[in-house]
């Protein structure tokens, strides 16, 4: 089991001395000085005006320091729920196709396509970044359920590069829409810039788009029901 990255997710959570809001009192009580030292004796400042300005520097101040606890209680909530994801490790899990990260190496998971009703000049298409469609791949005409593999290369056979894809399923003529579902055993965790994603051979999902988790690849049953069914994670469980 391994999960990468570790250092620089929990770096977020470090809790700030603050040296911004420090200087902007101290920088506030000089002015503040100043003004008095230097009113006009005909017309000084009223103990009202003086009490406000008070009153706002506490105000900004109890609000920084309110908005960096909320900082940091959100970084620690993150940190936990990423450390939670390492008990996928090792268990096969089933994931909606949709946007997904190719790591440029390693094979991609199978792709497992369902219908309705049988399907007639269906297919599956990976769109990169740019809107672009780079590789369709065929589904077997009168099938309601197969299994398709993406080999990591483009219609013309070049290997494509690391970064960001999309699946979509094109269902053809057949009359009922297709979905398309990675399946395969979780990897690793990997905390990116842009939050936690789970390894599936070569491919990093979302935690979100997890459907199921079944057992652990030894066959254990870790992940699964006393009585061997796979867990259905019910809608912003993960």
């Amino acid at each position: 089991m391994s999960i990468s990255g570790i250092s620089g997710a929990t770096g977020q959570a470090q809790p700030s001395s603050g040296p911004g809001l420090q200087g902007t009192k101290d920088e506030f009580l000089k002015l503040f000085m100043a003004q008095l030292q230097h009113q006009d004796p005909f017309a000084p400042t009223s103990g009202s005006d003086m009490v406000a300005q008070l009153a706002q520097l506490s105000s900004v101040e109890q609000a920084t320091q309110t908005n960096q606890q909320l900082a940091d209680l959100a970084a620690a909530q993150a940190s936990q729920a990423s450390a939670g994801l390492s008990s996928l490790v090792g268990r096969n899990c089933t994931a909606a196709a949709s946007n997904f990260e190719w790591q440029g190496k390693g094979s991609a998971p199978p792709l497992t396509i369902e219908s309705s009703s049988p399907l007639k000049g269906a297919s599956v298409k990976i769109t990169n970044a740019n809107g672009d469609v780079i590789r369709t791949i065929p589904v077997p005409d009168g099938t309601k359920s197969t299994s398709v593999t993406w080999d990591g290369k483009d219609d013309k056979g070049n290997t494509v590069n690391a970064g960001a894809y999309s699946i979509s399923v094109d269902s053809g003529t057949g009359g009922s829409s297709a979905t398309a579902t990675w399946a395969g055993a979780v990897d690793a965790v990997e905390l990116t810039a842009g939050g936690a994603r789970l390894r599936m051979g070569g491919v990093l999902l979302l935690p979100a788009d997890v459907r199921s988790i079944g057992g652990s690849i030894d066959g254990s049953i870790g992940g699964s029901t006393a009585s061997g069914s796979p867990i259905i994670p019910t809608p912003g469980a993960l």
